[in-house]
């Protein structure tokens, strides 16, 4: 028994046997499929040379592009001009400094209110100066408990103070603790 599909001839079935035959024309379902997905699948696809031509090459690609750039710039950005001896904890305004001055070292925590602060409750600090030395090293620590009174005189500033010895060091860190937060807040040593 000979068919014919289409002008073309199948092959012969025996109807004795049951017989299962898959006919189609190989590639012919391409022919549906738009021309980007055809080119893709038989390998004709045109890559634009380049990194960045390829970075940029679609819509799609471009708007990603430019999110990693915003991205990277702005944690660059952060990075560079972030400053470790300043910090606000509980809408108080701290600042670290030190230096060194005839074989002391005297470090400095400036507090003072910030615009953020809108209560007059007193807040306990736990305050914490440790000196690194050159090798990275705490040489020394003095702990001190100090209770932070609001002042209506937002230009009026409270002071923690400590002295130590100067053994090469190089930095100060200050811990600042309070009952809700912590801050760490670090400074170089200048030489006076």
């Amino acid at each position: 028994m000979q068919q014919i599909i289409d002008g073309k001839p199948l092959e012969t079935l025996d109807p004795e046997e049951e017989n299962l035959v898959f006919h189609y024309e190989k590639g012919s379902f391409r022919k549906r499929e738009n021309t980007e997905t055809r080119n893709m699948a038989t390998g004709k696809v045109n890559l634009r040379p380049g990194l960045f031509k390829s970075l940029v090459a679609t819509k799609g690609n471009r708007i990603i592009f430019f999110v990693m750039i915003i991205v990277v710039a702005v944690t660059a950005g952060l990075g560079i001009f972030r400053k470790e001896d300043s910090d606000t904890i509980d809408g108080i305004q701290c600042n670290v400094s030190a230096f060194s001055f005839d074989g002391r070292v005297y470090a400095s925590l400036m507090l003072e209110n910030s615009p953020k602060k809108t209560d007059d409750l007193p807040v306990a600090l736990d305050i914490l100066f440790e000196c690194i030395n050159t090798d990275d090293v705490v040489a020394d620590k003095v702990a001190e408990t100090f209770t932070y009174i609001p002042q209506k005189d937002s230009e009026e500033k409270q002071y923690v103070r400590a002295v130590f010895s100067d053994y090469d060091l190089k930095k100060v860190r200050v811990n600042v603790k309070t009952k809700d937060s912590e801050k760490n807040l670090v400074a170089q040593i200048t030489q006076r």
